[in-house]
């Protein structure tokens, strides 16, 4: 669909733009591509993405930006992933188990750190939704007098926060038997 010359031109682009997080010119993108090619033709091949939906302009005089359809597009079509080495896994390895507490939340942490420092890009790292939750200990504490944080202990350790609006006023003392109510129903 697109000339080796437009997805090389795209592909620096892109990258320029998650460098910099400005408009990228043609001027600029001239310069950088490493392409004898003048800014005219650049804007004339940056034209061409832009009718393709890769491309758009913020205002009439900035340089251009990609599309969600275009960050689709060099994610799925030009992003070149090499495969990491023996040696620098085993330091991603120890760096992780360095960098981490032990706990769930700073393993995220240091994960999405590592891949963003490893990809010069944005990193993040998800985890899988558990299938099933069991309830260890629930908790309540009033923010407002007609809201509520709910802090749920599930599988062990997992700490979960939900604020909820109770639509009337409820004491503290309330929701401790509440919360111990449920503790010694629904536990396990």
């Amino acid at each position: 669909m697109l000339s080796e010359r437009a997805q090389h031109l795209f592909r620096v682009l892109v990258q320029r733009y998650i460098g910099s997080g400005q408009p990228v010119g043609s001027r600029t993108l001239s310069r950088d591509s490493g392409l004898d090619l003048s800014p005219a033709t650049v804007r004339n091949v940056m034209a061409d993405l832009e009718d393709l939906g890769l491309l758009r302009s913020p205002h009439v005089s900035a340089g251009r930006v990609p599309t969600v359809q275009g960050y689709r597009f060099f994610v799925d079509s030009l992003l070149k992933v090499a495969p990491i080495d023996d040696e620098e896994l085993e330091r991603l390895r120890s760096q992780l188990e360095i960098t981490c507490k032990g706990d769930r939340e700073s393993l995220m942490d240091a994960a999405t750190s590592l891949i963003s420092d490893l990809t010069h890009m944005a990193g993040i790292v998800t985890l899988p939704k558990q299938e099933r939750l069991i309830l260890r200990h629930v908790e309540f504490l009033t923010l407002s007098p007609e809201r509520v944080l709910v802090i749920l202990v599930v599988n062990g350790s997992d700490v979960q926060n939900r604020v909820i609006h109770l639509g009337r006023s409820c004491s503290q003392a309330v929701l401790q038997q509440v919360g111990n109510y449920l503790n010694e129903v629904c536990a396990g």
